[in-house]
């Protein structure tokens, strides 16, 4: 099997050439991705919440068409090997016949070795040189995971999706909230998502709802309902057009498509109804604007 090796908190644009280079030199299709769970950096405490969960990651790899998907724990023990050991490791879980990598991978404790290091061992191990790849990669401050992680956490989202290829979505559970929204004519469904999940900035967002395999438009609230004053927490709301079955304990996916605006304090209940109608037909003109890119990155896999 051909592999590619990191951490990829999710996959984007400066991933695209590792997979390409993995599909094009693999053997009838024998080719996938190592990764690790949780993200190396985020044992670490360099940051804390990751752009997609691994359950999310799952559903990237077959949205993408990457046949094999191992995920490695990364822990203390794991943190602390060696180069060598490393490979020692690897290969005690898959058989390895070739080798994609970034210019500037880095592995092994201390991020010790680097591409060319596990060119020579992968070599001295009996890899054919011409089955490893050294792949250029793209502009690393632009094409990042944590570029990406700071475009959503402001609220960037036009920006986080052009840098990842594909609409940012969150997997969330419907959990019951305050059911204000019924008496407005919006009911909305609560959204639970894991708490090291990041999470938009507060604003109302056009989304595409997927629930048992269909799309649905939605308008997404981040926020603790400031116009009522009685919510402490931030909650993710959506209101799912055209749809009125029960889904309480449910899991959906929720696609990213535009950010609508910000959480206001409006003066009353009517003034609140009002926007909302307007942020509505807003979110339906984002939606029938972006849902065939949506579409065709979803095509490969019927969730």
């Amino acid at each position: 099997m051909i592999i590619t090796i990191g951490a990829f908190d999710g996959f984007h644009r400066g991933h695209e050439k590792l997979l390409e280079v993995c599909r094009e030199n693999s053997i009838n299709n024998d080719w996938g991705v190592v990764t690790f769970y949780p993200h190396p950096s985020q044992f670490m405490n360099k940051f804390k919440h990751s752009l997609f969960t691994l359950e999310e990651r799952e559903l990237i790899r077959k949205f993408l068409g990457i046949p094999n998907f191992l995920v490695l724990k990364f822990d203390e023990t794991f943190k602390n090997l060696t180069p060598d050991e490393f490979w020692q490791l690897l290969n005690s879980k898959i058989k390895i016949d070739g080798l994609v990598m970034g210019s500037d991978f880095k592995f092994g404790h201390e991020r010790a070795g680097d591409s060319k290091y596990l060119e020579n061992l992968a070599i001295s191990k009996g890899i054919d040189r011409n089955r490893i790849f050294i792949v250029d990669v793209l502009n690393k401050s632009d094409f990042s995971s944590s570029n990406i992680r700071k475009k959503i956490s402001n609220g960037n989202i036009n920006e986080a999706n052009e840098i990842l290829g594909y609409n940012w979505f969150i997997l969330g559970k419907i959990v019951h909230g305050n059911q204000r929204g019924r008496t407005m004519n919006f009911p909305t469904a609560n959204i639970k998502v894991p708490e090291n999940k990041i999470i938009p900035s507060d604003g109302v967002y056009s989304v595409a709802v997927s629930i048992g395999g269909k799309f649905y438009c939605g308008a997404l609230s981040i926020g603790n309902n400031p116009t009522f004053h009685d919510v402490d927490e931030t909650r993710i709301e959506v209101f799912i057009m055209d749809f009125h079955e029960d889904i309480y304990g449910d899991e959906i996916l929720v696609f990213f498509l535009d950010r609508i605006r910000d959480i206001k304090v409006f003066p009353d209940k009517e003034s609140l109804m009002q926007q909302i109608k307007i942020d509505t037909e807003k979110c339906k003109r984002s939606y029938e604007d972006k849902i065939n890119y949506v579409n065709r990155f979803t095509l490969s896999y019927k969730f």
